[in-house]
């Protein structure tokens, strides 16, 4: 961040973003004001990027943060209602626990339990009256937000089917505890939506790591396919591999790529090195290799029909029943 002050503006300014317990500091215009930094210079920090505006009289510091967008918001929105009590509910708890959260809206949703006849959106906020037990919220760093148990049912309840599952599948794999989602339906069984919920918690499954990974088993079961094993263990001459989906009886393998497979952590030559290096290693070790790509989940038929093809043409080194 340029900050274009006062070497003693400056070192206010810089002490208020240690402060944040946020990844993007948030400032009210008040605090701004008290670190020396007046409205001129708020301008001109916000003409040269610098500061973004949120809501009104709330300000981000522009670090370079890797927050997403939605959790950015959520902090604004937060900074903003200091001193209203309000949770965090739906997609936005899942982004603040940090799940996997796929094609949903972006859009604020908090709950106020005293705000009876203020419910709906405003703007990008969706305010739900409603009273959430005190076993049912958590302080995840400052934000108050539905449990995370309770946040996989109210997405279930809110989302198409889809979405549903790979949210809930990542809750799974982040330790959500199934007895207590299992009282959470038996509490809701008369409520409305309770039956996509179920349908979401009945095909979720946490061994899946990704959206993408998600969305292809889902394809699986429709497909009417083997079902395979999932985070499957191979030996190979080097050591143990673990692959995404694999059927051991057919010494078959189907990798799936979601888009941070080629662009988190290491340059996109490089991983494509390193996948041509661990395919060749399953290939050595008698097994058939299919590669799956983030783009193609959204054209079902033609996908079907490569996937089939594989799954169902037979190994040359296995006799199948």
């Amino acid at each position: 961040m340029h900050l274009n002050l006062d070497p003693k503006s400056a070192r206010a300014l810089k002490a208020l973003a240690e402060q944040s317990p946020s990844a993007t500091p948030m400032f009210l215009r008040s605090e701004l004001v008290a670190a020396g930094v007046d409205g001129k210079a708020i301008r001109n920090l916000l003409e040269d990027g610098s500061l973004v505006r949120h809501e009104r009289g709330v300000y981000a510091a522009n670090v370079g943060t890797s927050a997403s967008p939605e959790l950015v918001r959520i902090q604004a929105h937060d900074a903003a209602s200091s001193g209203q009590s309000h949770i965090y509910t739906h997609t936005s708890a899942a982004h603040i626990w940090g799940l996997s959260v796929w094609r949903a809206r972006p859009l604020v949703h908090v709950a106020h339990a005293s705000r009876r006849g203020d419910g709906g959106p405003l703007g990008d906020v969706v305010r739900h009256n409603q009273r959430i037990p005190a076993r049912d919220v958590r302080l995840v760093g400052a934000l108050r937000v539905t449990s995370l148990e309770r946040t996989i049912v109210d997405c279930a309840r809110l989302l198409p089917f889809e979405q549903a599952v790979v949210i809930a599948d990542s809750g799974l794999s982040r330790g959500a505890d199934e007895a207590v989602l299992q009282r959470l339906v038996s509490e809701g069984k008369a409520t409305r939506g309770i039956r996509k919920v179920r349908e979401a918690l009945l095909a979720a499954d946490g061994r899946s790591e990704s959206p993408a990974e998600s969305r292809f088993r889902l394809l699986l079961a429709e497909w009417n396919l083997p079902e395979p094993e999932l985070q499957l263990w191979i030996q190979t001459a080097t050591g143990h591999e673990r692959v995404d989906f694999g059927w051991p009886n057919r010494r078959i393998v189907i990798e799936v790529h979601g888009y941070g497979k080629y662009f988190d952590y290491l340059p996109i030559d490089e991983k494509v090195a390193q996948q041509q290096a661990r395919e060749a290693r399953l290939l050595a070790a008698g097994w058939r290799v299919l590669n799956v790509y983030w783009p193609e989940l959204d054209d079902p038929i033609t996908l079907g029909a490569k996937v089939k093809a594989f799954v169902r043409t037979p190994h040359a080194a296995v006799q199948l029943p």
